[in-house]
């Protein structure tokens, strides 16, 4: 009896167990891994910049082939954003909901971009971006354990190749310079934020270099025009000083004052005293 109520203590024990291991495994049971949440934070982050890339590329660029792959980035993207966050609402994930700063600074370059520059900032940052993630994709395929994320990881798998290949069919990509361009890193936002100052800063040190040049200019101008005034001002003297000279000599002659007035006076009374 006490054996058969141990060995059915012992089975409701395993049986208890069995079930809690068989609930960890099911997909979608909290808590995720680390790898596993980068990956749908970085897919989150690539349809929050790309989709806006892909319309950009409809009112910025005039080449018919960028445009059409802009709208399938722009539609991809979409699905692939609705499933993200229906994935990680099954692990309570919380995903970001705007770009990160070096996503900005890529639209702002893009922004600032017209004809064939457009055409080529834009395939580049875009190709570049998709093979920085497409490694990330393999590496969670080959090492997730949860079968929900496996399933995900194909269809980004899927869709992150496709875009890899129609960017690189608008022969705007330079594969040569893929990595050499302001080094393109997800995780470091800072290189956007720099990107974002620096757009903003080269204007205004133009301005600033443009406006010390006129402030030099303007002085050179000023001292340019007093010179000759002071000049004029000099020969003023001078010629009043030749004036006084000349006021001089002709006293003399006159007999007005000096040594000439003198002896001329001592000659008459000399005349006179005879």
């Amino acid at each position: 009896m006490k054996r058969s109520l141990a060995s059915l203590v012992f089975l409701l024990i395993t049986l208890f167990m069995a079930g809690q291991a068989a609930a960890a495994a099911q997909p979608g049971t909290p808590p995720l891994s680390d790898i596993d949440g980068e990956l749908l934070t970085k897919v989150r982050l690539a349809g929050l910049w790309e989709m806006p890339a892909g319309e950009m590329a409809q009112e910025r660029s005039s080449d018919p082939k960028v445009q059409e792959v802009g709208r399938t980035l722009m539609t991809d993207h979409a699905v692939l954003d609705q499933e993200v966050r229906r994935v990680a609402s099954l692990y309570a994930f919380e995903l970001p909901a705007e770009p990160n700063d070096a996503q900005k600074g890529w639209l702002t370059e893009m922004a600032t971009s017209t004809g064939a520059q457009f055409d080529s900032v834009w395939a580049m940052r875009l190709r570049s971006a998709h093979g920085m993630i497409f490694p990330l994709i393999a590496q969670v395929r080959a090492s997730t354990t949860d079968p929900e994320i496996r399933k995900f990881v194909t269809t980004a798998n899927t869709i992150v190749l496709k875009h890899m290949t129609i960017l690189e069919s608008t022969n705007n990509v330079d594969f040569a310079n893929l990595d050499d361009a302001t080094p393109l890193k997800l995780s470091q936002d800072a290189q956007g934020t720099d990107m974002v100052v620096a757009v903003t800063l080269v204007p205004l040190l133009v301005a600033i270099t443009v406006f010390l040049l006129w402030l030099a200019t303007s002085r050179n101008r000023r001292r340019g025009r007093q010179e000759p005034v002071a000049r004029r001002v000099d020969d003023d003297d001078d010629d009043d000083d030749d004036d006084d000279d000349r006021g001089r000599g002709r006293g003399g002659r006159n007999g007005r004052g000096g040594g000439d007035g003198k002896r001329s006076r001592l000659f008459v009374d000399k005349e006179l005293a005879r």
